[in-house]
């Protein structure tokens, strides 16, 4: 005997159809029916007590009733895998699930991160919180979701109803009151996850490579690459602490080149465990050189998970991303993103979107990343019909840098580079862009250069002249070498000479080579008549002999340089440059006079970053001379407007400096509190 069928006796002595004993009991129709028909033969304890009552029974019929309802009640159901034991690095992943307490958790991201490994040591887990059983469902997988888990939950092949809404139904019914925690594996839609998610009480987690945006009561989990430290960790529980050890660089320089996935480590640690006699470098080197063939060990294969993120994509989508593999670096927006794809910038954006929402891009503040082990397999996918793609990149990359680098402000010959368009609605968005590609120029310049797209280098690196100065780094060295190679004008030789001897002398500290080009760059003004930039040239020159103790020949110098000077500003700059050389040469009031005249005309029209950042360099050039003329109060003051003024031009590493300045000033007056006080707020800003 069966508890539905002595439901079945009991409503029918009591003279009630399903829908009266329904009525008062408060348990629906649809669960009565299955009960009773055996496709639910374990209902909880509160429904079987509500039958109880509503059907008056005494109590030998009503302790039958529970015998029959426990002896029918099913061991707890599982079906999940064994769970991965070396996962690790996923500590608050794991938390978070813990701590959702029933409901709804998405974790996704993209191929490799180990989305189902998480879920399934979560799902171990919390087994004991969720006594009826742990499910998982691979949704990918040969066998129909819903049908798997009917069989999972009991229902025998031939009490599977054969239409879609009937499974839900006794699905529905089946999970109904119960404590389940399931795993629903692979998800592509939010209609998967809507159809099968447990009801409230149980606990639901997906994984997928889309975010599944819309979903409600969910809580969401981006699993990207690994920290250093857990990758390290994961390849060592592979291949043995012993041999990680014997060359810890190496291991960490493989999972870097492994891009920190989970995946791609693990197949990294598999190659070196099935092959012994291996030292961790020479699967560095492999990797170096073949990258994603080398990245293959047994059934798992980086390039195949990627495959699959890509295959289901929208054709426009596809092209992006194809396209993507001849990026410079690994950001995108959807502007570049237009020019790559030859599409309007809505297009991309939606393009971008959809490779988003697998993971194949992540999301940030200034656009999108893309993960370095992905933009290898989009390089692989480039033929040759991508090539006007690349070189439209590249054209438009030093186009933006030209129209970004304008508004830092120009002198001499270099305001002979204008902008061709005007992306940049004011300098603090010009600034970011170039904040984020200065330290891919070079790669720029070289692949421009492959192309003969001289003209293009040369433009870009003339209209950065000022930019550079805000933002001073060795870099610059790199830049200016290479960029010589494309200049085919005297006069922009010129500029580029004259900005490879300010490099050298100011930023490297090489007094000598940087006179040497700067005389080579005379040389060619006086002999092509092209003198435009020679102002400027003679002054970093004279610089150069002052940083070489040639003291009278840097101010004979400085002072052929005003007079070669065209425009009032460039002059007012090269006299505050000659206060600084009387200074060194112990002439402090001479210098006091001098910078005080040139700060009083910049403080007239300083707007722009130029002129902010030549005002603030004379304040400066101000402050020292008066400290060295016994007047450290004075100093405080006019290094204290300095600091204003590169607050106000976003110079970070100058403003350190003169805060140096002024502690140097305090210290002189005998201020040691805010001496030191000043040191410290320049250490901070120079972390």
């Amino acid at each position: 005997m069966t508890f539905g069928a002595r439901l079945v006796h009991h409503r029918r002595l009591a003279g009630l159809s399903q829908e009266e004993l329904s009525a008062r009991s408060g348990v629906s129709v649809r669960a009565i029916s299955d009960m009773e028909r055996g496709r639910a033969r374990s209902p909880q304890r509160r429904t079987t007590e509500a039958l109880l009552d509503a059907l008056g029974l005494d109590e030998p019929s009503r302790d039958e009733l529970r015998r029959l309802a426990r002896a029918g009640r099913a061991r707890p159901v599982r079906s999940l895998p064994v769970y991965v034991a070396d996962l690790v690095g996923r500590g608050a992943e794991l938390d978070a699930i813990a701590s959702a307490r029933g409901g709804l958790v998405v974790a996704h991201g993209a191929a490799g991160t180990g989305k189902t490994s998480l879920a399934v040591r979560a799902a171990h887990l919390l087994e004991e919180r969720y006594p009826d059983g742990q499910l998982f469902v691979e949704l990918d997988g040969p066998a129909p979701p819903l049908e798997r888990l009917l069989k999972d939950l009991g229902v025998s092949a031939e009490h599977v109803p054969e239409d879609v809404h009937g499974q839900t139904r006794l699905y529905r019914s089946l999970v109904e009151g119960k404590r389940l925690l399931l795993v629903l594996d692979n998800a592509r839609t939010k209609e998967e996850v809507r159809t099968l998610r447990a009801d409230p009480g149980c606990l639901t987690v997906v994984t997928s490579r889309h975010r599944l945006a819309g979903l409600s009561c969910a809580t969401w989990l981006r699993l990207g690459g690994l920290a250093e430290d857990a990758a390290v960790e994961l390849l060592t529980s592979i291949i043995g602490a012993a041999r990680a050890a014997e060359d810890p660089a190496a291991a960490r320089e493989l999972v870097e080149l492994c891009g920190r996935s989970p995946l791609a480590v693990r197949i990294a640690g598999n190659r070196l465990a099935s092959r012994p006699r291996w030292p961790v470098r020479h699967l560095v080197e492999q990797i170096e050189e073949r990258r994603l063939a080398a990245l293959t060990a047994g059934d798992l294969d980086v390039r195949g998970a990627f495959e699959v993120s890509l295959a289901h994509l929208p054709e426009t989508a596809r092209l992006v991303f194809r396209r993507l593999g001849l990026l410079v670096g690994t950001d995108v927006t959807p502007d570049l993103a237009a020019v790559l794809a030859g599409i309007g910038v809505g297009e991309a954006l939606q393009a971008l979107e959809e490779l988003a929402d697998v993971s194949l891009l992540e999301p940030d503040g200034n656009g999108y990343s893309i993960h370095s082990l992905v933009q290898t397999f989009a390089n692989g996918l480039i033929d040759a019909t991508d090539d006007d793609a690349h070189r439209a990149m590249i054209a438009w990359l030093l186009e933006t840098a030209v129209a970004a680098g304008v508004l830092f402000g120009q002198t001499g010959d270099a305001r002979r580079v204008g902008p061709r368009g005007t992306p940049f609605t004011d300098i603090q968005a010009a600034r970011r862009w170039l904040d984020a590609h200065r330290d891919l120029l070079l790669e720029t310049i070289e692949r421009a250069q492959s192309m003969d797209m001289h003209d293009d280098v040369a433009r870009a690196v003339i209209a950065l002249s000022h930019y550079a100065a805000v933002e001073p780094g060795l870099v610059w060295e790199r830049v200016y070498r290479a960029a010589l190679a494309s200049t085919r004008q005297p006069w922009q030789e010129i500029v580029v000479l004259a900005q490879l001897g300010w490099v050298l002398f100011d930023i490297a500290d090489r007094s000598g080579p940087a006179l040497e080009v700067l005389t080579r760059a005379v040389q060619l003004a006086e002999s092509s008549g092209e003198t435009g930039h020679l102002g400027w040239v003679r002054l970093i020159a004279s610089a150069a002999h002052s940083g070489l103790g040639q003291d009278e020949e840097a101010e004979r110098v400085c002072l052929k340089a005003i007079e070669s000077m065209r425009e009032s500003q460039d002059v007012h700059y090269a006299r505050s440059v000659l206060g600084v050389l009387w200074r060194r040469t112990n002439r402090a009031e001479a210098a006091v006079v001098v910078h005080e005249e040139v700060a009083r005309e910049q403080r007239a029209y300083a707007r722009t970053a130029y002129e902010l950042s030549a005002l603030g360099r004379t304040l400066g050039w101000l402050g020292l001379a008066l400290i060295d003329a016994n007047r450290p109060d004075d100093a405080v003051e006019v290094l204290t407007e300095a600091e204003a003024v590169y607050v106000r031009a976003q110079m970070t590493s100058w403003r350190a400096q003169v805060l140096v300045h002024r502690a140097e000033a305090h210290r002189a007056a005998g201020r040691i509190a805010e001496s030191d006080e000043d040191l410290a707020r320049a250490l901070a800003l120079s972390a």
